[in-house]
């Protein structure tokens, strides 16, 4: 059984918080020194993905003008915490990172609060110290993504619902509830965890005899309350009935569908940047629907795909649900924006060295929770939401940033096992070590399985680097890290695209062209015609036939492809530069047309047309 807390002696509260403070200082040296670190990193003054659509949409805040209409496609409050500190402190990239690795300071209190509530000092000590120093939440908390706020607002939320267990009082209801409401415009998927902790409330206030209802109403209400302005700023301006944002559906489908991964995040049949990604889904929802569709119908049309694919193949959902789900507890972190492991141990070498991983702290938690379930319901806000936040997680797709928010709740737990090992040490009980070890080491062995689909660190990490270089002009230097890329990964389209954007750059069209040309075939019949990044290889064979003086040969290939995805954006480009090449402007005005429509953000695609209108 895990120790119960020891009744507050003021003689030890000095040393508490002189190690506490210990604590956070470390937290905040270890913070500082990798946002430092990850200053060499070419994305750090150059935001890419989920890092640059935050920082764009930061910046369009500040400036005034709309970056999106309708109501929010994503959860907004990471994007006014980040506003907010550019209007201080001023546009760039160093000073949020700063003030987030602030953040983490406040991450590591109250996660030593939250264990001191449930445990003894030296438990939440032991926690604070794994949160403080765990190279992934150090690495997080540098990037300008939604975990480094999302992780200590749910942090606040549930220590207010453990001091509300407490109370069982209006007021500690109510505060909980706000911070709750307020945590889902960072990450709406915590509000899973809310019915659950008003029913644990509930049970709570019977137990001591009292009526649990009002508390557990009361918080369920109040966690209303920071929502509704946003819903109705999406219902009034954004002109569409969205309680928070309208990504869930498009989510969904991505996680659950016949091609799904698991964990990329890209929408079937899609393109991969970030916008052409999002006007994709749209159109093929709307050439589905056969109309106009508001974001809220959007999202339920993906909803109803993922609902329905998991309705005609159960067999296969289900099995996909499990392979998610042990995606969720591996030791790889996935990347869902640049590969997290690569980067954070690449260009921060107190990183490579750390051994306080997701393994360690998963193993340590695994002991913490044998040892708690005598008192299970006293600590459900913590299993409880590692729990039911893992489900939410795998209910779409896994990657690492998604996984993160569990990590304080599982040192907390970590600190738990950690002080009884040391207990065990200390009585000289070497049976029990001998037995908490083995569990400890035995989880750890488990998420060192990796699943052999995951793709090699080193591969991600090399691609993206390339990417980087391609983007600044430096085609020679992404070709070497290119193929870098697909000596340590194999054959993935991502880079075999790359490598043959950048061989084209460099005058090497032949080779390029023969590198699409075997990837389509060999990718397309392993992985089928839909597999993530295939779309923009056929568009870019067929562009490659026409520059090597073959449009007839283009015009079948894109012909070809049609018949089998209509409307796919690249190959329509690339088929209206073929019908160009063979004097059938009209031909290619129409596919520019249809492609324009299809994808109104294609900027080539747009001067073409205009070029060829003249």
């Amino acid at each position: 059984m895990c120790p119960s807390p020891k009744p507050s002696d003021s003689s030890r509260v000095s040393p508490q918080g002189r190690v506490l403070l210990f604590i956070g200082l470390l937290a905040l040296v270890l913070r500082v020194l990798h946002v430092l670190a990850m200053g060499e990193s070419p994305y750090s003054a150059a935001p890419a993905m989920d890092e640059a659509y935050h920082a764009d949409w930061a910046r369009a805040l500040l400036s005034g003008e709309t970056f999106q209409e309708g109501p929010f496609f994503r959860a907004p409050l990471y994007i006014w915490f980040l506003a907010a500190v550019q209007k201080i402190f001023g546009v760039g990239y160093l000073a949020p990172r700063l003030v987030q690795a602030a953040l983490g300071v406040v991450t590591t209190v109250l996660t030593h609060r939250i264990a001191s509530h449930l445990f003894r000092p030296l438990a939440a000590h032991l926690g604070a110290f794994l949160v403080a120093t765990s190279w992934v939440l150090v690495h997080f908390d540098s990037q300008l993504l939604i975990p480094t706020l999302a992780i200590p607002l749910n942090l606040t939320a549930l220590l207010l619902s453990l001091r509300a267990s407490r109370d069982l009082t209006a007021r500690s209801a109510v505060l909980a509830g706000l911070a709750w409401g307020v945590a889902s415009l960072a990450r709406p998927n915590v509000l899973l965890f809310v019915p659950c902790l008003a029913f644990w409330l509930h049970r709570n206030a019977r137990s001591t005899g009292r009526v649990g209802s009002r508390v557990a109403l009361l918080l369920l209400a109040s966690t209303l309350v920071p929502i509704l302005p946003v819903t109705a700023y999406n219902r009034v301006v954004g002109g569409d009935w969205v309680l928070i944002s309208s990504q869930a559906g498009v989510n969904l489908w991505i996680g659950n569908n016949p091609v799904s991964d698991g964990s990329t995040a890209i929408v079937p049949g899609t393109r991969g940047g970030w916008w052409e990604g999002f006007h994709d889904a749209v159109a093929l929802a709307e050439e589905a629907q056969g109309r106009a569709l508001a974001p809220s119908e959007v999202s339920s049309h993906y909803v109803g795909m993922a609902l329905d694919w998991i309705g005609r193949e159960p067999g296969a959902a289900l099995s996909h649900m499990l392979w998610k789900l042990r995606l969720f507890w591996t030791d790889a972190e996935l990347g869902n924006n640049l590969d997290v492991a690569f980067f954070a141990q690449h260009f921060d070498p107190l990183s490579r060295w750390n051994p306080i991983g997701f393994d360690l702290i998963a193993g340590l938690a695994a002991l913490g929770l044998v040892l708690c379930l005598a008192r299970r319901r006293e600590t459900f806000p913590v299993w409880g939401f590692v729990a039911v936040y893992c489900l939410g997680v795998v209910g779409f797709f896994v990657c690492s940033r998604f996984r993160a928010p569990v990590l304080p709740l599982l040192c907390v737990l970590s600190g738990c096992g950690l002080e009884w090992l040391w207990l065990r040490v200390r009585g000289r009980d070497w049976g029990g070590l001998l037995r908490g070890a083995c569990l400890v080491l035995g989880v750890i062995w488990l998420t060192h399985q990796r699943p052999a689909a995951i793709r090699p660190s080193e591969a991600v990490g090399h691609l993206q680097l390339a990417q980087a270089a391609a983007d600044a002009g430096d085609h020679g230097g992404a070709v070497a890290l290119f193929e870098r890329a697909l000596e340590a990964g194999g054959e993935n389209p991502q880079v075999l695209y790359g490598l043959a954007l950048s061989c084209r750059a460099t005058g090497e069209g032949q080779r390029a062209l023969r590198l699409v040309s075997n990837s389509v075939s060999s990718i397309s019949k392993a992985a089928g015609p839909m597999a993530p990044g295939l779309t923009e290889m056929r568009g870019l064979w067929v562009a490659l036939l026409v520059e090597s003086g073959q449009p007839q040969q283009a015009l079948a290939r894109a012909d070809d492809f049609l018949a089998v995805l209509p409307d796919e954006a690249p190959v329509l480009y690339g088929r209206a530069l073929a019908r160009e090449a063979t004097g059938d402007r009209a031909g290619a005005l129409e596919d520019l047309s249809r492609l324009l429509q299809a994808a109104p953000d294609l900027d080539v695609a747009r001067d073409l047309y205009e070029q060829l209108s003249k």
